[in-house]
């Protein structure tokens, strides 16, 4: 769907990802995205915002045991 970049939110200085689609986003994505927000679960990645053509969203990366 996009490319998905590792950022840095310098206003509250934590690592984000960044979703980016060349395309603007649908009506339908934009409802799924506001549902996704409102949840609350350890599998489930929090968004932080999201715009015309992307989401900034919880940082997941691969932990070793």
């Amino acid at each position: 769907m996009g490319k998905v970049y590792r950022a840095m939110d310098t206003r509250l200085n934590r690592e984000v990802a960044i979703k980016a689609s060349d395309a603007q986003f649908t009506q339908r994505f934009d409802r799924e995205a506001k549902t996704i927000a409102a949840l609350n679960h350890p599998n489930i990645c929090q968004i932080y915002d999201v715009g015309p053509n992307y989401l900034v969203m919880e940082l997941v990366t691969e932990r070793r045991s």
